[in-house]
């Protein structure tokens, strides 16, 4: 099946208008409430959808549908799916919290509970997010950066690397100083190898591992990631020069080893990075709560 020669179609549910290649059924919908927003320009297989009801406002995201940006087999996005349900059983207040997930009439669907929180690199791009988060005093903007690397380092320590990870992926909710991640389907059990040749992902956050067929993916290349994140908080995350920091100036060191190009000089694992970037400004670890 060749996906890139269907026309893009336009259909509807509950009055919003969506895109898709072929219209899915939805019925199962009904019973969570009204979808009120669509997300239909994911590349990733899935169609997701706001929806408010008998069970407060969620986020669902549903793979099987023939998606207006996703050029492979729907069955394939549905395997990717399911696989990825065990990640989002871990509890930390970084994560995007599971409600619920199963098979649906021609695909399956995960349920989350809907935060209303601005994405820190919406679609299409503007800017204006970064630019806030950049405006914060920095022991709340560290505050949210301090979230995701721990999240980071208890997935690390379960045995996961982060794949496709990106700015797209952090939620962040101004009003409590925190973010959230809120896609990790992509993520990788230990051992992990380079099957792609250039994984999926921002080539912004990629190490140079991820463009090498066969390279293995480590927790130094999850460590590259979250340097990247510091660059894109507090930087320029391209040529990630020490002019362009406008974090606080120790920390300058502890993002731009993480983001070596030779792993080896990366820091050897999260806790390593975490404990490093902490110390340098005296930050203390994330409690139950998620607050310090």
């Amino acid at each position: 099946m060749d996906q890139e020669r269907d026309q893009d179609l336009i259909f509807s549910v509950d009055g919003i208008s969506y895109t898709a290649r072929k219209q899915p059924e939805l019925s199962w919908l009904q019973p969570y409430g009204k979808v009120f927003y669509v997300f239909d320009q994911q590349t990733s297989g899935n169609l997701c959808f706001g929806v408010d009801g008998p069970y407060g406002k969620l986020f669902i995201k549903y793979a099987g549908a023939r998606t207006a940006r996703y050029t492979g087999r729907p069955e394939v996005a549905v395997e990717t799916l399911k696989k990825a349900m065990p990640l989002y059983q871990h509890a930390h207040p970084a994560l995007t919290r599971l409600r619920g997930h199963g098979p649906t009439a021609e695909g399956y669907a995960a349920i989350f509970a809907w935060e209303d929180m601005a994405a820190l690199r919406p679609f299409p791009p503007d800017g204006r997010v970064l630019q806030q988060v950049q405006g914060l005093p920095w022991q709340k903007s560290l505050k949210m950066l301090d979230g995701v690397f721990d999240l980071h380092a208890q997935l690390a320590e379960a045995g996961y690397i982060a794949v496709d990870f990106w700015d797209g992926n952090v939620l962040i909710d101004f009003s409590r100083c925190r973010a959230v991640v809120c896609d990790i389907d992509l993520y990788r059990k230990k051992p992990a190898v380079n099957d792609r040749g250039r994984m999926p992902g921002s080539s912004r956050f990629l190490s140079p591992e991820e463009y090498t067929l066969g390279a293995p993916l480590d927790e130094s290349t999850t460590v590259f990631a979250m340097g990247a994140l510091a660059f894109e908080f507090y930087g320029e995350n391209h040529y990630r020069s020490r002019r362009d920091w406008v974090g606080p100036p120790a920390l300058y060191d502890v993002a731009r080893r993480a983001t070596q190009e030779k792993r080896e000089k990366r820091y050897p694992s999260l806790r390593a990075f975490l404990q490093e970037w902490r110390g340098t400004v005296g930050l203390t670890p994330l409690g139950d709560e998620g607050i310090y």
